[in-house]
């Protein structure tokens, strides 16, 4: 009988750990969550632009541009989406919303951009406007397995979209229809 009782604990076990959330292997790349299921987003690295244009009064912008007008990645509008991504800094010890965002996404003809910084040259003076967070979303974190964050949008309109870490080498790329 307890042999018996042995055997159905460990079968317990084993079913509940094939069940559990699965968790990226590398931390700080993040995945689409649909259901109980990871699947990868478009990774890109950002090619860094500056320009400057105008005659007397300039004005100028900074950008981070992706390749493409268009992720392959295509999700559907209508619902809130979640994302999950690994990450090496305890959620307890650091705000995730201050390492990770959700941004949208310029289209142009080629490519999809995010504008870091738009300033004006006059012959008496400039100003620039630097904003990190340009285009950031609101999203909400919570914390997902042992080592991850699951990250929870609203509603998204239709568009080009990256999540990745606030002036990180990579994004993870994705549009809604």
């Amino acid at each position: 009988m307890r042999l018996k009782l042995f055997l159905l604990l460990v079968v317990a076990v084993a079913c509940f750990a094939q069940s559990a959330n699965p968790e990226p292997d590398i931390a700080d790349i993040f995945y689409l969550l649909d259901s109980t299921k990871l699947t990868p987003l478009e990774r890109q690295s950002a090619t860094f632009h500056g320009s400057a244009h105008g005659f007397i009064v300039m004005s100028m912008k900074s950008s981070s541009e992706f390749a493409g007008d268009r992720s392959p990645v295509r999700l559907k509008g209508g619902l809130p989406l979640e994302f999950v991504v690994r990450t090496i800094i305890p959620p307890a010890v650091v705000d995730p919303g201050t390492i990770y965002c959700l941004r949208k996404l310029n289209v142009k003809k080629k490519t999809r951009e995010l504008v870091m910084m738009s300033g004006h040259v006059q012959p008496f003076g400039a100003s620039t406007t630097v904003k990190p967070e340009e285009g950031s979303l609101p999203v909400e974190f919570s914390t997902y397995g042992s080592s991850s964050l699951k990250m929870l949008t609203k509603q998204l309109a239709p568009g080009e979209y990256a999540v990745g870490k606030f002036g990180g080498p990579a994004v993870f790329c994705f549009g809604i229809d």
